[in-house]
């Protein structure tokens, strides 16, 4: 999908501040439109955007209903924001203004995502190791993420070289490293 064709897609909406599409899974912006003058890093909006996405779908499918019809919306002081997966390899983040009514909101992304649906790429995602998932999954959320290798090393016995190239390890090295992880994290399950 080319620049030019995503900015004449978002011509005729009304209060539209921005549009993020997010590759999946590894939260990775694939395009996005914002306004001249825009301070917004798209980078950075995508891959939180995809994480969020990626959350909320898990904890529906704990309670036991997601469908393929999932959408977050997201109301701040000024911003109306709509996040909604295109399809498994991607997910659209349209950003309102607060005064923007929600009922045409859902209208204009609904139009949106018929258009950017034609144009979006069909590829098969290539499953990376599970090693390296976790790897960049603790050093995006980690509290310490310039020390967490150390922390992970002197934890599970794993030593830093290893770490530092995690496609490498062993089944039984990813299985101490998850339970580290999940240790250091504070959670009870990884979902990557």
């Amino acid at each position: 999908m080319s620049e030019t064709y995503l900015e004449s897609s978002v011509q005729d909406i009304p209060a539209l501040r921005g549009v993020f599409i997010t590759a999946m899974p590894d939260c990775l912006l694939f395009d996005s439109w914002v306004p001249e003058g825009s301070d917004w890093k798209p980078e950075e909006v995508a891959a939180y955007f995809g994480d969020l996405v990626r959350a909320n779908r898990e904890g529906l499918k704990t309670l036991g209903s997601w469908s393929d019809e999932m959408q977050v919306t997201i109301e701040s002081g000024d911003n109306r924001i709509v996040l909604r997966e295109v399809d498994a390899d991607f997910v659209c983040a349209t950003v309102f203004d607060q005064s923007a009514p929600l009922g045409m909101i859902r209208l204009h992304v609904k139009r949106l995502l018929e258009r950017i649906r034609q144009t979006l790429p069909k590829f098969a995602v290539e499953e990376r190791p599970r090693g390296v998932r976790i790897i960049e999954f603790l050093e995006r959320y980690a509290p310490d993420p310039h020390a967490v290798l150390l922390r992970v090393s002197l934890r599970s016995g794993i030593n830093m070289e290893e770490l530092e190239a995690p496609q490498g390890l062993s089944p039984d090295q990813v299985e101490k490293l998850e339970s580290t992880t999940l240790r250091i994290l504070g959670l009870q399950t990884l979902n990557v």
